[in-house]
């Protein structure tokens, strides 16, 4: 785990400078390495976040370089598996919370990409949806 918030962090900080290759590299790098972790470890509650963490953390990269389709990918893997997991694992079990958590930023994720389109679409006028969707 230590190798992976090494990773990220260094990521964050050439994120934070507009370094976007380094920052894409390293969060790749992450998500390798998180992936190891999450394959062997996949009922602890910190590495299924930082798996997590380090696919919503690459999606924004893709979205402030306009990579839509990039963007939309990292969303929807961690969405995908996390909503299965969820169908097939026993509600009793302590993992169970976390990946309920998790499923839950996914879908906020979800949403900020899809208000994030139809803002960019000129086709809805959000101001005026503003009431319907709260």
């Amino acid at each position: 785990m230590e190798t992976w918030r090494q990773l990220i962090s260094k990521a964050n900080q050439s994120f934070k400078a507009g370094d976007w290759q380094d920052a894409e590299k390293r969060y790749l790098t992450a998500i390798t390495r998180v992936e190891h972790l999450y394959k062997d470890y996949s009922d602890n509650e910190q590495v299924l976040m930082a798996w997590l963490a380090s696919y919503h953390n690459l999606s924004e990269l893709y979205g402030r370089l306009g990579r839509v389709d990039a963007q939309l990918s990292h969303i929807m893997v961690p969405y995908h598996q996390l909503k299965n997991r969820l169908i097939i694992q026993a509600d009793h079990e302590p993992i169970y919370a976390a990946i309920l958590h998790g499923l839950s930023l996914s879908c906020k994720e979800l949403y900020l990409y899809q208000k994030q389109q139809l803002e960019n679409s000129e086709g809805v006028n959000l101001k005026y949806m503003h009431q319907v969707l709260h």
